[in-house]
């Protein structure tokens, strides 16, 4: 009989499967991630990219489509994945019964009576009845705390689009004033130029040469930092997708909506979103409820569980059988373990109002942000037009010969200046977009 029940018992078992993890592979596996992949198409498609439902490889990148590659590559998603169906995986654990035992007693009698077996064998089952609802409240917890896991899993998502989202729009703004100090250059090389000619001819003095070449320098210092930048900002882009750098070598990256500076929802919008409906305060909700479902399992613990041993005993040629009903004695009626899951229920409340009123103070500060840098480039803008206006007349009196070369490309140098500064007050306002868009969890970019 112990045989068979042993056979019953290890028959239905699940059986170990090995799964290396190789360092090496998994650092092969990342160095060969690519945008051209063809296994990334399908992730792109699920996540509405309509360039990739028509085309692959796709011949550009929008901010869209490198937000879905980084759902797709990068290590935080797979973390969180991973962690959300461990908490899945414990719903099982907490709702199965506790097993039942098995008690196998052998003895032998020396000196048994004639005829008598010298055998005693008795078998004895355990059978613990859970009571108050323990297992109910364990299975409470545990989707509690796989709703929270779950509900990480779209924050995480959220915090990586959003560093996409912002490697962006370091890397547009670079490649923009690399472009204009490109043209800087060319401006400074043909005022250096004129200057040196008049100067030749006796018709500026030698210092005014010296000036110039003082802020072609500077301008030479800027450009060579331009080009550094878009290297970094490569590398910072990629990481953000969750890809080595080179994956990103000759790819066509651009976001059209770099200019298009959206004006904020309503502030009663972005508040209900930041203060209601981020994923993070409803985890920290689905903790609290999780601590909650902790204490009510302490507090049951205060009744006891019955067990019930049932059993049968072979006594030298004799059958016996019995009946026995057991429980454990709470004899403290649980009181440390309740007053520790009431102290952990207390400090889930406290960090979830921590977070919410950090939350509101983070988003009023966002918005007054990007309101602060919507004037600034306003301003920035003007005097752009400014220059362009003062470019222009400068330009009519060249033509008319009344003034030389020299003064239109100065004004041009002015001119590019003042795109620059456009440029720097474009990509300090979207970046404040981006912030006050994490503030409310909330995404109002422009298509």
């Amino acid at each position: 009989m112990p045989a068979l029940l042993a056979f019953v018992t290890l028959s239905g078992c699940i059986h170990y499967q090995p799964l290396a993890l190789d360092p090496a592979t998994t650092a092969a596996d990342f160095s060969h991630r690519r945008l051209d992949d063809p296994a990334l198409r399908p992730h792109l498609v699920a996540a509405g990219s309509a360039h990739a439902k028509h085309a692959w490889p796709l011949e550009s990148w929008s901010l869209h489509d490198l937000q879905a590659a980084a759902l797709h590559y990068h290590p935080e998603i797979a973390v969180a994945k991973a962690k959300a169906a461990s908490s899945i995986a414990a719903i099982t654990t907490a709702d199965t019964a506790p097993n039942p035992t098995l008690s196998f007693t052998p003895e032998y009698g020396v000196n048994p009576g004639a005829g008598v077996s010298p055998w005693v064998l008795g078998f004895s089952p355990d059978i613990t009845i859970e009571t108050a609802g323990k297992r109910q409240e364990r299975t409470t917890q545990a989707r509690h705390q796989a709703n929270s896991a779950v509900l990480a899993i779209a924050d995480k998502s959220w915090l990586v689009m959003s560093a996409v989202r912002s490697a962006l729009v370091d890397l547009e703004a670079s490649r923009r004033r690399l472009s204009l100090l490109e043209e800087q250059q060319r401006n400074d090389d043909e005022l250096v130029a004129a200057l040196t000619a008049r100067i030749s001819a006796g018709e500026s003095p030698h210092s005014e040469l010296a000036l110039y070449q003082t802020q072609r320098g500077r301008n030479a210092i800027d450009l060579a930092e331009a080009r550094s930048r878009i290297d970094t900002g490569l590398a910072k882009l990629a990481d953000a997708i969750g890809m080595p750098a080179s994956a990103l070598k000759g790819a066509s990256l651009g976001w059209s909506a770099f200019d298009k500076l959206p004006a904020p929802p309503a502030e009663s919008r972005l508040r209900k979103s930041a203060l209601l409906e981020r994923s993070d305060l409803l985890a920290a909700l689905e903790d609290y409820a999780a601590s909650d479902s902790a204490l009510r399992l302490e507090i049951a613990k205060q009744y006891p569980d019955l067990h019930v041993n049932p059993g049968y005993t072979f006594d030298q040629g004799q059958s016996k059988w019995a009946l026995g009903i057991g429980m454990n004695l709470p004899v403290d009626r649980n009181l440390g373990p309740i007053r520790e899951a009431t102290a952990k229920r207390d400090e889930a409340a406290a960090v979830f109002q921590r977070a919410q009123i950090g939350i509101s103070g983070e988003l009023s500060q966002a918005i007054a942000s990007y309101r602060s840098d919507l004037t600034r480039l306003k301003d920035v803008q003007a005097l752009l037009t400014t220059q362009e206006k003062e470019a222009g007349n400068t330009s009519e009196l060249s033509r008319h010969g009344e003034v030389t070369r020299i003064p239109v490309l100065e004004a041009n140098g002015a001119i590019l200046q003042a795109k620059l500064a456009v440029i720097d007050a474009i990509a300090q306002a979207n970046q404040s977009l981006g912030q006050l868009q994490d503030s409310a969890r909330l995404s109002f970019d422009s298509p």
